[in-house]
């Protein structure tokens, strides 16, 4: 009706219209004020591409105004930059300038640009306002040239450049609003099945021009079935807008609304109208909005538009970072919506003729009145439920009526009937038949319940109530074993009882299956038995804790019936009175008192009979007794201790006991833990004397080597002779090596006692390993007139082991053969074991050791012979290296003969690094052996001058007193090898060997170091040195490694 009334009386409303525009005419475009703006305090300014009436850009700015003056001292400024009504260039440069000398005063401290037009002004702001930070709410993601802002053109694709291209020069982020072409022709197509024609209203901005570029491209490429025509208010008036839009044929022509802004003359001012909107929103045809801004407070019926409170979220966030100078604005992310929801005005969609179903999935309707329901949902609830109660009470007190007028036998049958009826419907049973389905090949595939009570639904039915469920919908992988049984059911005519937990529900049902009467049903109940299976389950799990409590603490809880004289026993338990061999049926057993006793044993027995005693006649209140108990077990006796524990449990009328109630308890172990405490106090008491008695030995053995070393030192500058001077030198050096010895075990012994005595493994040839140790020590055995000869042993034999720790048990045991061995000789080899295991032994032809000492030699603090120096500890510490290493030592010797001391290790083998260092002839530097030089860096002079004294006589002497000044001395004087203290002040021996590296990454260095771990080994090797030599020093040693290292990079001339 109200289409019939706009088209008799159009002329009339056209009438009514025109007026409403010339009215909003009147109202001029705001000039821009030439008047220099005084700003104090800081200020954002708001630069509008359009003009002060445009719905977009009021719709950003409203809220911008309220965020920023809302408890800040910000101004908000905003001008109107009107770019519909400039013309040309000159206009342009007109309005630019009078705008920056209105803001000529101060800089603002943010700017806020709304439309692409306004990149126009980027490089004034940059060079007016430097820096400023600027946000820009553009409808497009690129910029063009500047005529096609000016002169209102589209911008080609080839002249587009990404806005991202501007944040590196200016500080500068950007917020689409984002018209969405595609999204709203599809809404069309959606709304309008036969759409073949697009209208698209807009006027000359430059905006609606490539608006107007992008649609004529996006639907010849993509919807060729579809017309489209581009109406401008650039050359059409409202009056012609409407006429056309009064004729078109809304179902089959789609309206896509972009803005109105129209320029016209009125006495000579320019003004601009762009309140047209709301005219063109009320015309009956359906007018689809490109813009929310223009939808709202419209007549249009929607569009597809960003989501404005992503939009808003997202501009408040880089606002309130300008006002807050948090970070530059050209960090802030672009953002650019990717997705339009679907809006629409409901008011304005109902009276266009359309329907909610026609609208998409997901859409937002605006102003969607509440139905009659959501409305006055409470009253209709309430009414209805006072209406059925008001119709129960009514059929309620109708049904007594008629019940008084029946005779007794129908009132007895009528109540029988209610009484079973409620009883199915309320009884803790839960019910339902079912239809058994088969398949095709007969095979019973599901059910279909077609009657249920409530318990039922409660337990099984979660979602709304149906007329039948599939059995396979409630029960799942339960269903299996109630299809199963339930064909039992009916095939067999009886009833099926069984128990099953239903995983859906968590419930334990104890269930019922009959056949019905009719042929091809069940009926089965359910009955609901969760909580009696938890509290079995939790009984059985208590019961369960607290035999296996009592088996944990073998104990026994016993009665002893003081009338009948029988103690009652459970014999589930280990009890002091059951014989293995003895048969016992039931769970509890009661045996005669005197058969308890007899079990005690016949030193303890006359102890617990006297205890008991007491307890009875009152002397005591509790029994609490440790005894023997003798068992028979296998042919063979055995014996536990028990402890027993007794009170009184009943008395009779004068106070005499009649019962006793007890425990007892099997404590062999705790015996033996006892036991076990005792013999280890023995044996701490028995080691801390061999301690003291070690400390003692320890005080004479340090004590005899220093006193020859202190002595003969001594003697040597008050004699002249030669002979006689080299053999106290001799003495002082046999004697050093022996206190040297008597260190190294002591170290050892205390490594052992602190768990850290360490292993590095690495590969390790042992035939290699085993000719050298032959050579070092038989220098020794020469002393002696012996010979020390390596025989048995593999073609090869590369292992990965601890060099350091073999190395120390073969010297060790060479050493003691070598000891007690003064005719004859020492032989040593090695082979391989069945097991895989390597085995070495060391032979000699000594004094031998008597068998009744050669299972102690292996222990701490064992000397066999007091008067030969040792410290007791050697093959101790072997020992524990041997284990260490998966093996293990032993010695066979016969007393006068010799002996021959052997051990097992670990076969681990490793691949040999036969890789060495390959240096040219022609890179080896000829160097005189007396020119060579040697700098020493050591910040103790007694050590220095040791060194002086060993290397004066072969070479050049520099010293160093800090690793600061070697590293000094080193670019000074380049020596051709470094002997480097690791402790010293200043900077020490690793960081001085870092600097020298980086000198020169082939000068051999040799670490002299105090510290004994193998640990520190690994890390002087690690740190640049080239070997390192252990203080106290042995000038032999010193010599050796000096000559290998610089044999290997000089030739000595």
């Amino acid at each position: 009706m109200t289409l019939n009334l706009f088209c008799k009386d159009s002329v009339i409303r056209r009438q009514s219209i025109l007026l409403f525009v010339c009215i909003a005419c009147l109202l001029p475009v705001r000039a821009h004020n030439n008047q220099t703006l005084n700003a104090k305090n800081d200020y954002l300014l708001i630069i509008n591409t359009y003009t002060s009436d445009a719905p977009w850009s009021n719709a950003i700015i409203e809220p911008v105004q309220k965020w920023v003056s809302a408890g800040r001292n910000v101004a908000v400024f905003v001008e109107h930059l009107n770019m519909l009504i400039v013309n040309d260039s000159t206009e342009f440069g007109l309005l630019k300038d009078a705008f920056f000398k209105k803001y000529s005063d101060k800089a603002p401290k943010g700017v806020l640009l709304l439309g692409n037009s306004t990149v126009l002004l980027r490089d004034e702001i940059r060079t007016r306002w430097g820096n400023v930070p600027m946000v820009l709410c553009a409808e497009e993601e690129y910029f063009g040239p500047d005529e096609a802002y000016i002169y209102k053109r589209p911008i080609p694709k080839e002249k587009r450049v990404p806005l991202s291209t501007l944040t590196d020069k200016y500080n500068l982020t950007v917020l689409q609003t984002k018209m969405f072409p595609r999204e709203n022709i599809d809404l069309l197509q959606q709304m309008i099945p036969g759409l073949k024609e697009v209208l698209l209203i807009g006027d000359g901005r430059y905006v609606n021009q490539q608006l107007d570029y992008d649609m004529r491209r996006l639907i010849a490429q993509e919807y060729p079935g579809l017309k489209y025509r581009f109406l401008s208010a650039a050359d059409t008036s409202l009056e012609e807008l409407m006429s056309l839009l009064e004729n078109i044929n809304p179902a089959e022509t789609g309206v896509l609304f972009s803005s109105w802004f129209r320029q016209s003359n009125i006495a000579g001012s320019a003004v601009l109208n762009a309140n047209s909107f709301r005219v063109i929103a009320n015309l009956p045809i359906p007018v689809f909005a490109l813009k929310s801004s223009v939808m709202n407070n419209s007549g249009m019926v929607g569009g597809c538009f960003y989501d404005e409170t992503d939009f808003e979220n997202n501009l408040r966030k880089a606002l309130l970072s300008v006002l807050a100078n948090t970070s530059p604005l050209r960090e802030t992310p672009f953002f650019i919506p990717e997705k339009a929801v679907p809006t629409f005005n409901y008011p304005s969609l109902l009276l266009k003729g359309f329907s909610v179903d026609q609208c998409p999935p997901g859409s937002l309707f605006l102003e969607r009145p509440e139905t009659f329901y959501q409305q006055h949902r409470i009253l209709i609830i309430a009414s209805g439920i006072l209406l059925v109660t008001l119709l129960i009470f009514g059929f309620l007190y109708h049904r007594i009526r008629t019940l008084k007028m029946l005779n007794q036998a129908q009132l007895r049958d009528f109540e029988t009937t209610r009484e079973l009826t409620n009883l199915f419907d309320n009884m803790p049973v839960a019910y339902m038949k079912a239809e058994l389905l088969y398949n095709a090949s007969g095979e019973l595939v599901d059910m279909e319940i077609c009657r249920t009570n409530e318990r039922f639904m409660k337990d099984f039915v979660r979602d709304a109530a149906s007329d039948s469920y599939l059995g396979s919908d409630l029960f799942g992988e339960d269903l299996t074993l109630s299809l199963r049984l339930a064909e039992l059911a009916d095939t067999e005519k009886r009833a099926v009882i069984y128990t099953q937990y239903f995983s859906g529900s968590g419930f334990y049902q104890n269930v019922v299956v009959t056949p019905a009467t009719q042929a091809g049903y069940v009926d089965t109940y359910y009955v609901n038995t969760t909580e009696l299976h938890k509290a079995q389950q939790q009984l059985d799990d208590t019961n369960h804790k607290l035999a296996m409590a009592l088996d944990v603490a073998s104990i026994v809880p016993w009665n002893w019936n003081l009338r009948e004289h029988k103690i009652l026993c459970d014999v589930n338990r280990p009890i002091e009175l059951s014989d293995i061999g003895h048969s016992v049926s039931e769970e509890k057993l009661s045996v005669p008192d005197t058969e308890y006793f007899s079990k005690i044993h016949k030193e303890d027995r006359k102890r617990v009979e006297c205890a008991y005693s007491d307890l009875i006649e009152g002397r005591t209140n509790k029994v609490r007794e440790e005894f023997r108990v003798v068992s028979h077990e296998n042919s063979r006796y055995r014996i536990d201790w028990v402890e027993a524990q007794a009170v009184v449990e009943k008395r009779d009328e004068k106070g005499n006991p009649l019962t006793l109630v007890g425990s007892s308890q099997v404590i062999t172990q705790r015996k033996k833990m006892e036991q076990d405490l005792i013999d280890a106090r023995d044996k701490a008491e028995e080691s801390n004397r061999l301690k003291s008695a070690f400390l003692a030995n320890m005080s004479h053995e340090i004590r005899t080597p220093l006193n020859a070393i202190v002595g003969f030192a001594g003697l040597l500058n008050s004699t002249d002779e030669t002979e006689e001077r080299e053999e106290y030198v001799k003495i002082i050096e046999n004697n050093n090596e022996l206190l040297l010895q008597l260190i190294g075990d002591i170290l050892d012994l205390s490594k052992i006692e602190a768990g850290t005595l360490e292993f590095v493994e690495a590969p390790v040839d042992v035939n290699d390993l085993l000719e050298e140790t032959t050579r070092s020590l038989q220098l020794r055995a020469e002393t002696k007139g012996l010979k020390v000869e390596f025989k048995d042993r593999l073609p090869e034999c590369t292992i990965l082991t601890d060099r350091n720790r073999l190395n120390q048990v073969l010297i060790n045991l060479i050493t003691n053969s070598i000891k007690f061995t003064e005719t004859g000789g020492i032989t040593i080899g090695y082979s391989m074991q069945e097991d895989g295991l390597l085995r070495f032994y060391v032979t000699d032809t000594g004094c031998g050791i008597a068998p009744e000492k050669q299972a102690d030699i292996f222990s701490r603090f064992v000397k066999l012979n007091s008067f030969v120096q040792g410290t007791g500890l050697g093959l101790s510490i072997c020992k524990t290296i041997v284990n260490r290493m998966g093996g293990e030592i032993g010695v066979k010797s016969e007393e006068g003969k010799g002996s021959t001391f052997w051990f097992t290790i670990r076969n681990v083998p490793a691949e040999q690094n036969k890789k060495k260092k390959k240096i040219r002839e022609n890179a080896l530097q000829p160097v005189a052996k007396d020119q060579i030089t040697i700098l020493i860096a050591e910040d103790n002079i007694s050590n220095f001058k040791l060194f002086e004294t060993i290397l004066k006589k072969d070479y050049h002497i520099l010293h160093a007193w800090n690793g600061q000044e070697a590293v000094e001395l080193f670019k000074a004087h380049r020596p051709h090898i470094v002997l480097m203290d690791v402790n010293m002040p200043v900077m020490d021996g690793y960081e001085a060997t870092t600097e020298i590296r980086k000198i020169s990454a082939d000068i051999p260095i040799l670490a002299i170091t105090a510290y004994a771990y193998a640990s520190d080994e690994q890390r002087i090797l690690s740190h640049g040195f080239d070997g390192y030599a252990a203080k106290p020093i042995n000038p032999k040693i010193l010599r050796s490694k000096i000559i290998d290292l610089l044999s290997a990079r000089i030739i000595l001339m």
